[in-house]
């Protein structure tokens, strides 16, 4: 027994120390190196996320300029036209086969179209004043006279006229204010559109014959009002195509000048008409009945379109009055 447990034990003993000296060796061994191929791994880790930072920002810098170039953060937007001037670019476009005479007045530069008369004898000049912010080829009216006029041996001097005065009718809150302001506003604006006349009036001189005043609207109104301060010379003869004012005052004043006045007048409205135009149209009538003008008339069309004188008809109204008055 003692031959078989002895070698036993040794075998044991052995290996105990065996097992101690190695993990001596290992606790006391320093740390192994990295290789090559693990440093440059490491390199490689720690500097790509440095150059896809790089790239994002540049990429970021790219899209930032791009869409400042497509949307610039000041973004300019320009005043729309003036309606007058556009008007104008517009007569000198769509009427280029047309007499077109530029008329400076003052600062101020308007335009007019002449169609002189076709016939061999000339009767006279028509002076065509259109509404306020009206065109020269206003369909619902002039034009008609425009065209057919010369024909019948009448030249015509269609003004393009100046703009609806600003802030008319007045908006202020009591009718005593409104009234003042109205007044003032009409006082310059017919001093201006006196000025405008006078050079038209001048212009159509040049021409034989009488001087005939066609007017429409709100100025066939002002017109009565220039002539009564004489601050133009009175015309041989006025024809007022749907005469109104948009206020009461305005419209009593107008009845009440219209009896006063010593040159003929034709006062044309249209059964379908601007609803100041009718209601206002009896007024001036029977002012000029109590006033017993001899050479006051006035007659009402039929038409289908409101606004809108029919075919010819305003041209033979016209015609068949200046040849009831002896022209």
């Amino acid at each position: 027994m003692r031959l078989n447990i002895r070698p036993i034990f040794l075998f044991i003993t052995l290996s105990l120390l065996v097992n101690s000296a190695h993990s001596w060796a290992m606790e006391s061994a320093p740390p192994e190196k990295p290789t090559e191929n693990t440093e440059q791994t490491k390199s490689t880790s720690s500097t790509a996320p440095k150059s896809t930072e790089a790239d994002t920002n540049t990429e970021t810098e790219a899209s930032t300029a791009s869409t400042k170039a497509d949307h610039p953060s000041k973004v300019m937007i320009n005043a729309p036209i003036d309606a007058f001037e556009q008007q104008q670019q517009d007569i000198k476009h769509y009427l280029a086969q047309e007499k077109i005479t530029p008329l400076l007045v003052g600062s101020n530069r308007y335009l007019t179209v002449i169609s002189e008369h076709t016939t061999a004898i000339n009767k006279g000049v028509m002076v065509l004043i259109p509404d306020w912010q009206q065109s020269i080829a206003t369909p619902n009216a002039l034009n008609q006279l425009r065209n057919n006029m010369p024909q019948h041996g009448w030249t015509t001097i269609t003004l393009h006229p100046p703009r609806k005065p600003q802030s008319y009718p007045s908006q202020a809150l009591t009718a005593q204010e409104r009234n003042t302001e109205n007044i003032k506003t009409l006082t310059n604006y017919e001093k201006k559109f006196a000025e405008v006349m006078q050079a038209v009036i001048t212009k159509a001189k040049n021409y034989p014959g009488v001087i005939i005043v066609v007017a429409e609207g709100n100025h066939s109104a002002v017109l009565l009002d220039i002539y009564q301060q004489a601050l133009v010379a009175e015309p041989s003869a006025l024809v007022m195509l749907s005469s109104y004012m948009p206020t009461l005052p305005e419209n009593d004043k107008i009845a009440q000048q219209l009896a006063l006045t010593n040159y003929p007048i034709l006062d044309l409205y249209l059964q379908r008409d601007h609803r100041l135009v009718i209601a206002n149209a009896k007024m001036r009538k029977n002012s000029a009945k109590r006033a017993m003008k001899i050479y006051y008339r006035q007659r009402q069309l039929s038409n289908q379109v409101t606004g809108y004188y029919p075919k010819n008809s305003l041209t033979n109204a016209i015609i068949n009055w200046l040849s009831a008055i002896g022209w």
